[in-house]
């Protein structure tokens, strides 16, 4: 109802100190595209002063939802939650680009979901990667070669046991990243936890709760909060943060607390004090998700657990360096803004010259990945346990 909207909005001040970290306001200057101003345009639509026009519900969906604004917010408006609420209030009905409604399906249907592991890798097998890339979808296709097969659901550390955890690996993990599904087993192991992958987990819910349909991300939130019980677990440990998120906010307050960042997972617990690591004489640049820093607050885990690979020199980005662009699906809905800030992005990453670039979400990676090649540049994209699994020292 409008009146919850009144009620979150009206907690807003309008001081403007969310606007330096708007990456839409920097972008255009434009008032109707910061969070006050927004603010300002759901207060007039609930006050019913204005309708839901096009050019009203376009400002709102320009909005990347990075959440910046929340992080800085003096008076705590919950931003994110007024947005999604607004989105599912004033435009359920809006029409689907082809492009979501084609990742949806991929995420909502396991059938699809393995048609297109299995298209994919013949698509890679083929030849055919190295020459086409259809569409604004096929820029964002990982490198051919990434290896796909069937997932156990118990992974047994061959160390002393030190826990259990569980591993919720995303809806696109397996289409698009692999191999950080198997390094953050590898590593999980090495560490003394078993590792849990029940079979009946499924998309966290984030794209259908940002574009309105929270009626849907509840049903997916159930049905993940199911998969997981009856584990005895330590903890649920997010390999994407755009998941892990939104997982933290699951109304099941029991099944939240467990979330937690991988990387933030491994070094709370100094898992990794027993492994030793390889030395890796490269420049290693640190991107941290908005998902990462402004949501879930666990950016420093990644951190922590890069500074312990012998001789990697740790290159963190400047706080003055804002969203990369992907923010779930608005890299395929609004490309030219999302191009806009991963160029921005690139531009003070390159100045480094570093051979890694490391961020937790896989919406990132894929977006900054396409960037990269994009510019033909000799760095590599990962995720923090990837590059922590290629240095254990095997014996």
């Amino acid at each position: 109802m409008p009146a919850d909207l009144l009620a979150d909005a009206e907690r807003c001040v309008k001081c403007g100190l969310c606007l330096p970290h708007c990456p839409t306001y920097n972008k255009t200057g434009n008032e109707n595209e910061s969070p006050r101003g927004r603010i300002a345009l759901v207060q007039a639509w609930a006050s019913d002063s204005l309708p839901a026009s096009p050019r009203l519900l376009a400002h709102i969906d320009n909005c990347l939802l990075c959440r910046a604004c929340e992080r800085v917010c003096p008076a705590d408006v919950p931003y994110g939650r007024l947005i999604d609420r607004f989105r599912a209030q004033a435009s359920p009905a809006t029409r689907t680009p082809m492009a979501l409604r084609l990742l949806l399906g991929m995420v909502h249907k396991r059938p699809l979901n393995r048609a297109a592991q299995k298209a994919l890798a013949l698509y890679s097998a083929s030849g055919l990667a190295n020459w086409i890339r259809p569409g604004q979808i096929g820029r964002l296709l990982p490198a051919p070669g990434q290896r796909r097969g069937a997932r156990k659901k118990l992974y047994r550390t061959m160390h002393r046991v030190k826990g259990e955890v569980g591993l919720f690996k995303g809806c696109l993990g397996e289409l698009l990243d692999p191999a950080t599904i198997d390094a953050a087993i590898t590593v999980l192991n090495h560490a003394g936890y078993n590792v849990h992958l029940p079979a009946g987990q499924t998309c966290c819910g984030a794209l259908d709760l940002h574009h309105g349909d929270g009626d849907y991300a509840e049903k997916l939130a159930r049905t993940n909060i199911q998969a997981f019980d009856g584990l005895a677990l330590n903890a649920v440990v997010s390999i994407a943060s755009g998941c892990g998120s939104v997982l933290r906010e699951y109304e099941h307050s029991g099944f939240a607390a467990k979330i937690v960042d991988i990387s933030q997972f491994l070094a709370q617990q100094d898992a990794l004090a027993e492994i030793e690591l390889r030395p890796l004489p490269a420049r290693i640049v640190l991107h941290s998700p908005c998902s990462l820093k402004n949501v879930m607050r666990q950016e420093r885990g990644a951190l922590q657990l890069l500074e312990m690979i012998p001789e990697a020199q740790l290159l963190p980005l400047p706080d003055a360096c804002h969203c990369c662009g992907s923010a779930g699906s608005y890299m395929l809905e609004h490309p030219e803004m999302a191009q806009a800030l991963v160029d921005d992005l690139l531009r003070e990453v390159c100045a480094w010259q570093p051979d890694f670039l490391v961020t937790s979400n896989i919406g990132c990676a894929v977006h900054i990945a396409a960037a990269v090649k994009q510019r033909g540049l000799a760095m590599q994209v990962l995720h923090p346990v990837t590059l922590i699994s290629g240095q254990i020292r095997r014996f």
